[in-house]
């Protein structure tokens, strides 16, 4: 990171297409003083016009950094707030920030060491007007929209006020026209925390031996005001964490520990008083005729759960300002909403914009067996598997269960939850809201596994509407898939391995589906929500013949592969790709391209092929050396030893302008069918070339 002297884990949230620019002239700052050689970092998306006029200025919260497709990902694309095929979107890191802009941790130029505790108090216009040197210095000369949330909020006002001649629109999320006593207060009281650490040691402590601990407690309260406490009532309640901790505490520190592994002390404090300064009135006038001279046409969006900048606010500026709209958004999850509920919010800000907003198209479901459910009767639901996404749907049950019924005429009823340890069923129900803390008390059976699922299967299938889904990643399902169809239970899985079995335990789990009449989704193995398989089922049963099948279909070794492309250390790509929740439960799996051919197998099978894992020809992203079992930090120190060969490969590539793909083809002639997983190194003209598109975020707040 340019102009920070050491912050290895801060560079690893500054993706590399970012750039940097440095003002010409010194940056005079609002409270006093002025700022030489200040530096910017920003991002771009899409192209600016000849005229410079359809550029649109993204404006990022407290934590937040210049990276806004990946912390705002859902805002992006054809239809959605943020078009970069018609836009030209602009997001910068905020000056007094350590995402690359000049702030606490860059050098100071008259002793070469980071400003820290000394760098000089900044306000929300001096931020802004670090941005408009930055947008005049690319070539834009007008903004249609400039849109942010939070402290975003706070400095889109402050576009419309500085260069209204510059601002078509604006869009402020759950921010204020001015910092209240309140917000002050909250802020004030996470700085003291900041303080009390002996680390800080009046702001100028060691870089390397931070005051973590007192920035960890000022992000744990500050995690209190994003969120709501119905939102945390819903998702923890009192349920124990072990026996000394409730979950809600294990929660708030693993939210305190992640900050302090990205962010820094002297940072949070800048950005925090500077957020207090923030009054559209100071030397104005009175806030509401101030709010009244604003010409652009503005959206202001509210939430209706916010205890932290709170709805009565987003009012105030709605009703001062000329013909403002206002959005109120209905969410339990507080102030972060803006975050967390980011379709509602693109269609919103799409529709204010004269974009037509793309919806999902319905998915044609298949019709051949009669429908699970009907004239409200009700399923039951026995839940395998608790990892990330076993706990999201169990959690979404608990939220969805009334809309469901109510708007699908559909009653779910949770009966049992399984994980490795333990299995829970309650022929009178589970309590989808409480099932975490049920399943803790339940009995240590082991893994629900063949025999000993039977008599349990047996329960379940006693139900008029019984369904069995698996989504965890353990050996031999296949078998319990093929005794509960035989039993009459529906199956819905996201595990590959039943599928992707030997050619004689996939007949037998196919043979058990047609003897059963009983519905077999398994779409999501492969393609996730992309209908993948059901689109190629569609092919097979109109009698289409399907000749190549050709694509990448790991999100993690399109992430992976995409990021080393560009230039992230292998290692690193491979912990982000982790953290965001792309990779199987040990990366390995997918590195070394197992659970691509596994893909591939479930692919070929569709197409009447008889194929089996021994049959892929099969090459790692990463050799097998250093993919030896073992813990994930010994596998990430394995990578690391990769790390310069994987540079080497991918600078080669940028070099002859080609990018790293990990690819199946399922190649169908005469013969013997080819089915391949490797990488494959593609030109610009290769449609795979295009694939990757960064998802996820770090950062968000």
């Amino acid at each position: 990171m340019p102009g920070d002297p050491g912050a290895p884990a801060r560079q690893a949230f500054i993706a590399p297409e970012t750039r940097w620019i440095e003002l010409a002239d010194p940056l005079p700052l609002e409270l006093g003083g002025a700022l030489s050689g200040v530096r910017i970092a920003y991002r771009t998306w899409g192209r600016l016009e000849a005229g410079g006029e359809n550029a649109v200025l993204v404006c990022h919260a407290l934590t937040g950094s210049a990276d806004a497709d990946r912390w705002w990902t859902g805002m992006f694309g054809p239809g959605r707030a943020f078009d970069p095929d018609r836009d030209f979107v602009i997001c910068s890191n905020i000056l007094g920030s350590c995402y690359g802009t000049t702030g606490p941790v860059s050098p100071d130029p008259a002793t070469g060491q980071a400003w820290l505790g000394d760098f000089p108090p900044v306000s929300i216009r001096d931020m802004v007007r670090a941005q408009h040197a930055l947008v005049r210095a690319l070539g834009v000369t007008r903004l249609r929209a400039v849109v942010g949330g939070s402290l975003g909020g706070m400095q889109v006002l402050e576009w419309a006020l500085s260069y209204p001649e510059m601002v078509e629109s604006i869009v402020p999320i759950a921010a204020s026209a001015c910092h209240s006593a309140w917000a002050i207060g909250l802020s004030e009281a996470q700085r003291q925390a900041i303080f009390a650490d002996p680390r800080w040691a009046g702001g100028r402590y060691d870089p390397a031996c931070p005051p973590v601990d007192g920035l960890a407690a000022a992000r744990m309260m500050a995690m209190c005001t994003y969120r709501h406490k119905d939102s945390f009532d819903e998702r923890f309640g009192r349920r124990a964490q072990t026996a000394e901790l409730y979950a809600v505490e294990s929660y708030l520190r693993y939210q305190g520990k992640q900050l302090v592994d990205r962010f820094d002390a002297a940072t949070y404090v800048t950005l925090t008083r500077a957020m207090d300064t923030h009054d559209v009135g100071r030397a104005r006038g009175d806030v509401d005729e101030v709010l009244r001279s604003i010409r652009a046409r503005t959206l202001v969006v509210s939430i209706d759960s916010d205890v932290l900048y709170l709805p009565d606010e987003q009012e105030r500026i709605a009703r001062g300002i000329p013909g403002a709209r206002l959005a109120r958004l209905g969410s339990r999850d507080g102030h972060d909403a803006f975050l967390i509920d980011v379709d509602w919010l693109s269609e919103v800000v799409a529709e204010f914009r004269g974009r037509a907003p793309t919806r999902r198209a319905a998915i044609a479901r298949r019709p051949a067996a009669p429908p699970l459910a009907a004239a409200r009767q009700e399923m039951s639901l026995l839940v395998l598997g608790k990892g990330k996404l076993g706990a999201e749907l169990l959690d979404q049950i608990g939220r969805q269960r009334a809309a469901l019924e109510r708007d699908y005429d559909v009653s779910v009823r949770l009966v049992g939850v399984g994980d490795s340890q333990h299995t829970l069923f309650d022929e009178g129900g589970v309590d989808p809201t409480r099932w975490r803390e049920q399943l803790e008390r339940a009995p240590a059976t082991g893994p629900f596994a063949w025999p000993g699922a039977g008599p349990l299967l047996d329960r379940l299938a006693r139900f008029d509407f019984p369904v069995l889904v698996d989504v965890t990643n353990a050996d031999g399902m296949e078998r319990v898939h093929a005794e509960a169809l035989r039993r009459g239970v529906h199956v819905v899985g996201a595990n590959k391995r039943p599928l992707a079995a030997a050619w004689p335990d996939y007949e037998e789990l196919m043979a058990a589906r047609r003897d059963g009449r009983c519905h077999y989704h398994y779409q999501t193995t492969v393609g996730a929500s992309l209908p993948v398989v059901e689109t190629l089922q569609r092919l097979v049963r109109s009698g289409d013949r399907v000749h190549l099948i050709e694509g990448s279909i790991s999100g993690t070794l399109g992430f992976v592969a995409g990021e080393t492309t560009k230039g992230t250390a292998l290692s690193l790509a491979v912990r982000w790709a982790r953290e965001l929740g792309y990779t199987e439960a040990d990366p390995r799996d997918d590195l070394s391209g197992l659970d691509v051919a596994r893909k591939a197998i479930i692919l070929a099978r569709e197409l009447g092929l008889r194929v089996s894992l021994p049959d892929v020809e099969l090459e790692p992203l990463v050799p097998a050396e250093f993919l030896v079992p073992g813990t994930m930090q010994e596998l990430f120190e394995a990578l690391r030893q990769h790390d310069g060969g994987m540079a080497e490969r991918c600078a080669r590539l940028r070099r002859e302008r080609r990018a790293l793909r990990y690819l199946v083809r399922i190649e169908v002639g005469e013969g013997q069918p080819l089915v391949s997983a490797r990488p494959v190194e593609v030109g610009e003209e290769h449609r795979a070339a295009h694939v990757f598109r960064l998802a996820g975020g770090h950062g968000a707040r």
